[in-house]
């Protein structure tokens, strides 16, 4: 079922990616700050549209359109290293997360491009996050 995309995703690297403001980081070195459990925050930053009730493990979930309200609520020291992603290599929400959070003051934010579906494709931990259903969710329809 996910032969092309594996194959696909064989040929894309964060190195091929040239966002010259954003610091991208591959599985390798997400892996290693994640099983090294070094002092970082990880931030799934998928809107409530895409954002499909899992993230990696030991993650936060703070949706993009929500970052300005909800990101110093929950990790306010700026100075804190922070590897936000989103959805893979074919989304651009995580590259934003990093403009935004460093015009908020953030300076150490890493983009782990390869986001949740890479993740799941090793096979690494995930977790379910449950979430109140918004007004248009709840509706009868």
């Amino acid at each position: 079922m996910y032969e092309k995309e594996t194959k696909q995703m064989e040929k894309i690297r964060p190195e091929q990616f040239k966002h010259e403001d954003v610091p991208l980081i591959g599985f390798d070195t997400m892996r290693a700050f994640w099983e090294t459990d070094q002092n970082v925050e990880f931030v799934c930053v998928l809107t409530e549209e895409f954002f499909r009730d899992k993230v990696i493990e030991r993650s936060h979930w703070i949706p993009l359109d929500r970052i300005e309200r909800e990101f110093e609520q929950k990790i306010p020291d700026k100075d804190q290293l922070v590897v936000v992603y989103c959805a893979g290599y074919e989304c651009p929400q995580s590259i934003e997360a990093v403009r935004k959070l460093r015009k908020m003051g953030y300076k150490h934010v890493l983009d782990f491009k390869g986001g949740i579906h890479e993740w799941e494709e090793h096979k690494m931990p995930i977790e379910r996050l449950e979430r109140e259903k918004t007004k248009s969710e709840s509706r009868p329809g």
